[in-house]
């Protein structure tokens, strides 16, 4: 087998201006082969693993809407309650149930002063969510859960007193948000004073409210050009203080005739959080529903995010929701990853097509080498070799060269990925989730990149092989 290795090397050292030219078809195929696809699976990372994370599912009431002129009127119920949380749990696969519950009271977020200059308002858009769902996306330093202060009594001065990370200083729970008893009281129920309430500042905890990366992203990339504001990194952001008051609303007609003041504070940014506003603990958002609209708020859900154990059984869970007499929020996930692999199967295929024609012109290169060796083949039949020995030798030329035009190839891909992402980081303005990199070179990618050069390379050689290895040496070497 020394041997064999030592004459490969041999001729692929005499005929190596044959061999280069003969795989330059090889090097260009597997480059843009190896280019598309890690082009398709860094966007595919990017757009089902942040804009359109697949590992959940949303799932919504079942109902119907009827169009009404400019009204969209909803037929039957809007809400989900523990029930549904308990037959959404025991689909297969599902690995967890998170309920979660939009605020349906007019609320004011203010604040950033200490950012932007001037303090700013805005019309609150928020949900409540268990806390259990984000727990890996909150920064030590914080919590993120529901803080009772119905019996917060430590008297204080300033925020100092107080002493944690989630506490301040200010006015305690007004007696309308709590009845005697402690519990919520409703919109129109009258609420009794709480016995030894403090009569002033308690220290009482910071609301905990986390962000989605996606409101991040469009304000980095629309929001502040519009507004002149400066762009805002969101590792130094955490901690940020400001004000909610609840039943208050820049909409005149829909302001509530009691208000509550709370302080909330920035503790994470997760993809689970809702994109376009604030997302708070369920039980905050929850007792702000039964305060201002309803008494039995805190018993529904508006939805239910359902973990899913593994991507690729995303499909049968949510037949399986659908089958349970529900529906899955349409996030656009679905149609995003169909586009994506119609985009790889496309290039995919063109790349192969490339490859393939190589792969024919290696055949033609190998016939035209073995005629013009036909002698020294017949020299290798005469003092032994078998035909065995002259197809090894031949197709070993092929695997190495198959090797080498891939590796290049690869080579070539990687650095036209580098010299794109510099274009795209020096000339492409930010957008919403633009990413560092485009591409994804995975260790499988770049096997199978080269494993293709090889495979086409020894395809093309085969014939060639046979057609050797069949020379009778007896009438090579007459001539004949």
């Amino acid at each position: 087998m020394s041997g064999l290795t030592q004459l490969i090397r041999k001729d692929l050292r005499h005929h190596r201006r044959h061999f280069i030219l003969a795989s330059i078809g090889i090097v260009v195929g597997i480059a843009a082969f190896a280019f598309f696809l890690a082009l398709g699976s860094g966007v595919r990372s990017v757009v089902l693993g942040e804009i359109f994370p697949l590992d959940k599912l949303e799932v919504i009431p079942r109902s119907t809407d009827v169009d009404l002129g400019p009204l969209r009127v909803g037929m039957g119920k809007d809400t989900l309650n523990d029930e549904a949380a308990k037959k959404l749990g025991e689909i297969e696969h599902v690995t967890g149930v998170y309920p979660k519950m939009k605020l349906t009271v007019p609320s004011i977020a203010a604040g950033g002063k200490e950012l932007f200059g001037n303090a700013m308002r805005t019309e609150m858009v928020a949900d409540g969510i268990d806390p259990k769902l984000v727990a890996e996306d909150i920064d030590s330093k914080y919590a993120f859960a529901y803080f009772d202060d119905r019996e917060a009594t430590k008297a204080c001065k300033t925020d100092a007193d107080c002493g944690e990370t989630m506490l301040y200083c200010g006015d305690p729970l007004p007696a309308h948000a709590m009845t005697a008893d402690g519990a919520t009281a409703g919109e129109d129920e009258p609420a009794a004073e709480v016995a030894d309430a403090p009569k002033g500042k308690v220290c009482r905890h910071y609301v905990p409210v986390i962000a989605s990366n996606h409101l991040v992203e469009i304000y980095n990339g629309t929001i502040r050009r519009a507004h002149s504001l400066p762009k805002l990194n969101p590792n130094f952001v955490l901690g940020l203080k400001f004000d909610l008051r609840v039943g208050a609303s820049m909409v005149r007609a829909s302001k509530r005739k009691k208000v509550i003041t709370e302080r909330g504070r920035l503790v994470g940014f997760s993809d689970r959080a809702i994109s376009l506003g604030l997302t708070l603990p369920l039980g905050y958002v929850s007792r702000y529903n039964v305060l201002f609209d309803d008494p039995n708020a805190a018993k529904t859900f508006h939805s239910i995010i359902v973990d899913v154990d593994a991507k690729d059984n995303v499909a049968g869970v949510a037949k399986g929701v659908e089958d349970a007499g529900f529906d899955v929020a349409d996030s656009g996930a679905e149609q995003a990853a169909m586009l994506i692999a119609v985009f790889m199967m496309v290039f995919g295929f063109v790349s192969i097509v490339i490859v393939g024609i190589a792969a024919i012109n290696i055949m033609h290169v190998f016939f035209m080498l073995i005629y013009e060796r036909q002698r020294e083949i017949g020299i290798m039949r005469a003092v032994g070799a078998s035909r065995a020995n002259i197809r090894t030798i031949i197709l070993g030329e092929a695997a190495v060269v198959g090797a080498l035009a891939g590796v290049v190839g690869v080579g070539l891909s990687m650095l036209a990925a580098y010299g794109f992402d510099l274009v795209s980081a020096k000339y492409i303005p930010d957008f919403p989730y633009k990413p560092d990199t485009y591409f994804e070179f995975s260790p499988l990618l770049l096997a199978t990149s080269v494993g293709f050069a090889i495979g086409f390379c020894v395809l093309g050689a085969v014939l060639p092989a046979r057609r050797a290895a069949k020379l009778d040496p007896a009438v090579v070497l007459t001539g004949q």
